[in-house]
């Protein structure tokens, strides 16, 4: 509750400031945000604390808490330099601030009727970024897209929580405690919103649409925090219902499975960078999906290391997207190659974040990987053939990427803009790297079940 009477008073005397200092505020309020969350970090295994009766705080809705305010933070950061957002720069504070702020009352809330409008009403900011500054014609029919997914597929868990206020009297989280012989239909309609939102395979083609559309501030909100509220539901549901590995957890591994070789796939064949990245999440999602379905503590643990080192990995790598696009206007890999041969020190930021996307050690996604891998290879040996195929891809299409962008060969002389690319710019890098690194060393965090 402090934090959101925190967050309350900040954005009332930001108004009051100069357009020309409201950047500074903002991103200094961010920051300012998220080391106060950080009070709720303990050592390893924090336990549930009820704040207010409204709201409460564990290690999951903490971690995520933090992952909120430092991705939107630095969205502002990267925003302020991009040109598609000069000129009506002060709406798109006001709007990441709004999506921020209904982020961290979703993870802090105690019902699961305002968890589920907290839930929707996230859409409505984003669906905004996208529809202002989107960079294409297409941007509205991509929010329809996404509108019809995300919507579409939460419908059946509104219908759970009407059901459990009418008959139950209450959804308080912590009061729920229901195990029985629930069948595929009450599973799928738990589910399955969340599992869009992650988004898991087949139900993931929305977001390469949004990402492709979204300005690129819009999709560093979009990769580092909106796809792990699917994540973060999914490991509610399954605390409050008892979820055990059932018949249903067993077909949605099987898909994820499928999945990460498909997303693997899928980049091999692009051309477009912001495509390329967000296929990449759908591969690294699946492995979140198998350890929470998994239902285990080591699953638990690498499930909760893949959301919390994406959510600062992928924002990385489309802020390098975006620097790189400023300066050839163009989002065609081999085009960007230019922009990479001119500011050389880009090369190695594209060096660093595809090792860290790919899982080179000791870069915490390979901690993740091995964990996840481990608990469905102990269930089903035969899926090693599968995530090795994976592997292969993903090594195959993080060094194609790499020697598109340092290595192809001028064909056409480019025109590069240095002076749309400023410092700014390469300081939003700087901070996500410094979590990155917390992550590794604190990857033991969320051992507590």
């Amino acid at each position: 509750m402090g934090l959101l009477i925190l967050m309350a008073l900040n954005c009332f005397c930001v108004m009051f400031l100069n357009k020309k200092d409201q950047t500074v505020a903002v991103v200094n309020c961010f920051g300012m945000w998220s080391a106060f969350s950080l009070m709720y970090w303990g050592g390893s295994g924090v336990s549930r604390e009820s704040l207010s009766e409204l709201f409460c705080v564990d290690i999951y809705s903490s971690s995520m808490i933090s992952l909120s305010l430092w991705i939107c933070g630095i969205s502002i950061l990267v925003s302020s330099c991009m040109i598609n957002l000069r000129g009506m720069f002060n709406t798109y504070l006001v709007l990441v601030t709004l999506l921020c702020f209904l982020l961290v009352q979703c993870f802090m809330v105690n019902t699961l009727a305002m968890f589920y409008v907290l839930f929707e009403s996230t859409l409505i900011p984003l669906a905004s970024i996208i529809g202002i500054w989107g960079g294409q014609i297409e941007r509205i029919p991509s929010i329809q897209y996404m509108a019809a997914y995300t919507v579409g597929g939460s419908f059946p868990l509104l219908l759970i929580f009407t059901t459990m206020e009418v008959h139950a009297g209450s959804s308080f989280m912590w009061f729920i405690s229901m195990k029985t012989s629930l069948n595929w239909l009450f599973w799928g309609g738990c589910f399955l919103g969340f599992l869009i939102k992650l988004p898991a395979f087949p139900f993931h083609s929305w977001l390469p649409k949004a990402h492709v559309q979204a300005p690129v501030g819009g999709s560093v909100i979009l990769a580092g925090i909106l796809l792990k509220l699917g994540g973060y539901g999914i490991t509610r549901m399954m605390m409050l219902f008892s979820y055990t590995l059932e018949s249903f957890g067993i077909l949605v591994m099987s898909f994820s499975i499928v999945g990460s070789v498909y997303g693997a796939f899928m980049c091999l064949r692009q051309s477009d960078i912001k495509k390329l990245i967000a296929y990449s999440s759908v591969s690294h999602m699946a492995f979140s999906i198998m350890g929470l379905f998994s239902c285990t503590e080591v699953g638990m643990v690498g499930a909760y290391i893949m959301l919390v080192s994406h959510g600062f990995i992928s924002p990385g790598l489309f802020v390098l997207s975006g620097i790189n696009s400023e300066m050839v206007h163009s989002r065609k890999i081999k085009v960007m190659s230019d922009g990479v041969r001119a500011a050389p020190s880009l090369g190695f930021f594209w060096l660093v974040m595809i090792m860290a996307n790919l899982g080179v050690p000791p870069c915490p996604v390979i901690i993740s990987e091995v964990l996840s891998v481990v608990c469905v290879i102990a269930l089903y040996p035969w899926v090693f053939v599968l995530l090795l195929m994976y592997f292969i891809l993903s090594g195959a299409y993080s060094f194609s990427l790499y020697c598109q962008l340092t290595r192809t060969k001028k064909k056409i002389k480019m025109k590069v803009f240095f002076n749309e690319v400023t410092l700014k710019d390469m300081s939003a890098l700087y901070f996500l790297f410094y979590p990155l690194a917390e992550v590794l060393f604190k990857w033991d965090l969320w051992a507590m079940m």
